[in-house]
């Protein structure tokens, strides 16, 4: 028998949308090319209500409707990343994202974010001004464990290790074929899912939903002479966000091209010394999956039970909460394109009827 749903990616929108699913009695089953924790183990990990220059940006494309509804999601997801991880740790957020610090721009940012129901200020100095929100912190191996832990309690099975081959779909049912990455292990294995959910760009539907080719990230930690209290956001410079960690810090750079990421991580490892007066560097780089003005790409395929989550890039954390949410509601609605069938629905629900009984029991 077809599983209801199969999800490609034990990423952070993988196994939100996985746990979300399981929990209403969905049959789901996850498949991952990583060993545990890696796919979602990634990013800065902080979450926040939105960043000034993507909300703008955004504004701009798709009008204040666009942009309300991206911060209400990450709103939802900054909900569900509480209910995963009750002892994170909430931190200031000072965004200073906008391109010349316009006030007129941040506080029509600001007052879109209290539309949405965030709070938000507006902090003004002589040279601009910046918008002050809270941001959800967590040690992002620690939230893969406790996210992927939940998944399982909800029901999911999550099967890493494996990386898949080829899909077909046919009579309602797409088929997915994988094989183990174990070299010894020969045997193929194959599925079936009335839905499937691509998270990782390996599926005809997902790999159509691709902006463009990867962008690259330098990242390092390091020990600033002062520590830091607030997370930060910034326009120009090599550093576009400075997250404290304890007495550590770590300092995510600007998006790059493959070409210039050796220069952007020595640009980058060069000016934590200058500004932060920092000692014990250790640098890194990141391939990001580039997004949509700053939105993740997510939603429905034209091809039948095809759905996808792409473009979340620096900040899975939040835009992968906000992308598994926002796929566990078409799935679990009533809009019949996207919708889970008739058959499923039922089996689900007496699914949550025997967890239910067997729990008074």
């Amino acid at each position: 028998m077809a599983h209801d749903v199969v999800v490609l990616g034990a990423s952070v929108a993988g196994l939100t949308v996985a746990r979300r699913l399981a929990a209403e009695g969905y049959d789901v089953l996850v498949l991952d090319p990583n060993q545990e924790f890696r796919s979602a183990a990634i990013g800065h990990g902080v979450a926040a209500v939105g960043h000034a220059s993507t909300v703008a940006t955004m504004t701009i494309a798709y009008g204040v409707a666009g942009a309300l509804e991206h911060a209400r999601r990450n709103l939802a997801a900054m909900a569900e990343i509480r209910q995963i991880h009750p002892g994170l740790t909430t931190m200031t957020l000072r965004d200073s994202s906008l391109p010349g610090g316009d006030e007129r721009e941040t506080r029509e940012v600001a007052e879109l974010f209290r539309t949405a129901g965030a709070e938000a200020q507006v902090d003004r100095w002589p040279g601009g001004a910046a918008l002050v929100t809270q941001a959800l912190c967590v040690d992002v191996d620690e939230y893969a464990r406790l996210l992927r832990a939940a998944a399982v309690a909800a029901g999911a099975q999550v099967v890493h290790e494996v990386t898949v081959t080829h899909l077909t779909r046919r009579e309602g049912i797409t088929r997915i074929g994988f094989r183990n990455n174990l070299a010894w292990v020969r045997d193929a294995g194959d599925v079936g899912g009335v839905a499937v959910i691509d998270t990782l760009g390996v599926s005809p539907w997902g790999r159509a939903a691709r902006i463009g080719p990867a962008q690259w990230v330098p990242v390092l930690r390091c020990i600033p002479a002062r520590p830091r209290t607030e997370v930060s956001l910034h326009a120009t410079g090599p550093a576009w966000m400075i997250r404290p960690v304890g007495e550590a810090a770590l300092v995510v750079g600007q998006k790059v091209s493959l070409s210039s990421i050796d220069a952007a991580t020595a640009g980058l490892a060069q000016w934590a010394r200058s500004e932060l007066g920092a000692s014990a560097l250790e640098t890194g780089r990141m391939a990001i999956d580039p997004s949509d003005h700053g939105r993740p790409v997510v939603g429905a395929s034209a091809i039948p039970g095809g759905f996808y989550a792409r473009g979340n890039g620096r900040g899975e954390l939040m835009n992968g909460t906000a992308s598994g949410y926002y796929l566990a509601g078409l799935l679990l609605g009533d809009s019949p394109a996207n919708a889970l069938p008739r058959f499923s629905r039922m089996r689900a629900y007496g699914s949550r009827l025997l967890r239910q009984r067997g729990a008074e029991g």
